[in-house]
């Protein structure tokens, strides 16, 4: 068994086609399982820990928790969209087949987290502000989807039928592990916070802090309500003499 799940894991780094081949023959697909599990939780805890290097203290050890959670249970709420989305267009795999293909896929984008994280601590560690480390985890996680959809696309075949497929799949993927991350946040940790909480509470959305986030990188500031409550200050101060900057407690 111990054998059969370093040879799995060796596969995911190597050769993703194997891999997917494995879920699409069925079979036992326990080493499958524990291989790509492992590669996720470890992916993604270290890319997690890495993230909070940019406020350190507990925000790395509630990060690299935090982490792996979001994308564990992104897998199991998209599991069942993605058989239905297969088995609609006339690829359907055995659910335990898909169960694999998508821990799998899960596991090898986790493993590009890992490629990425001295990029991520680099950049911190030279200066990099709040928001534009946002929008950089973000490119990471993109890039890392890509990978795990190459995976995806190779267990359901590499033609029209299978684009469509992985296309529908990357929307549902995209957002679920989105608001599922959103929801589990703070992964880096903002500046100003006094205190670093294990979760913060829910303001906006996912796709809200991804359009803030882009603003803010350009100097572009705005306060939310729920963090203006948080933090004991009022939602509309007034405006001081200059150029608007709203919320620029946030680029500290």
């Amino acid at each position: 068994m111990n054998s059969q799940v370093l040879q799995v894991f060796d596969e995911l780094l190597r050769s993703p086609r194997r891999v997917a081949e494995r879920s699409r023959a069925g079979g036992d697909l326990r080493p499958l399982f524990v291989a790509s599990l492992g590669a996720l939780v470890l992916g993604a805890g270290v890319f997690g820990a890495t993230l909070a290097t940019s406020r350190g203290g507990l925000q790395l050890l509630y990060s690299g928790l935090k982490l792996p959670l979001a994308m564990v249970g992104t897998m199991l709420l998209v599991v069942p969209a993605f058989h239905a989305i297969a088995a609609g267009l006339g690829r359907p795999l055995s659910f335990s087949g898909m169960i694999g293909l998508t821990l799998a896929a899960a596991g090898r984008g986790a493993l590009v987290l890992i490629a990425l994280s001295p990029l991520i601590w680099l950049s911190f560690d030279r200066g990099l502000s709040y928001h534009p480390g946002v929008l950089l985890a973000a490119a990471c996680y993109a890039l890392a989807g890509v990978a795990a959809l190459d995976l995806v696309l190779k267990g359901v075949g590499f033609d029209a039928r299978g684009l469509v497929i992985v296309s529908l799949f990357a929307g549902v993927l995209l957002a679920t592990g989105g608001q599922t991350a959103w929801m589990l946040r703070p992964f880096l940790g903002r500046p100003s916070a006094p205190s670093v909480p294990f979760f913060r509470p829910r303001e906006s959305s996912f796709w809200d802090a991804v359009q803030q986030s882009s603003l803010s990188s350009f100097g572009v500031y705005r306060v939310t309500r729920a963090l203006s409550s948080a933090e004991g200050r009022s939602p509309n101060p007034p405006n001081p003499p200059g150029p608007r900057l709203e919320n620029s407690d946030e680029s500290r």
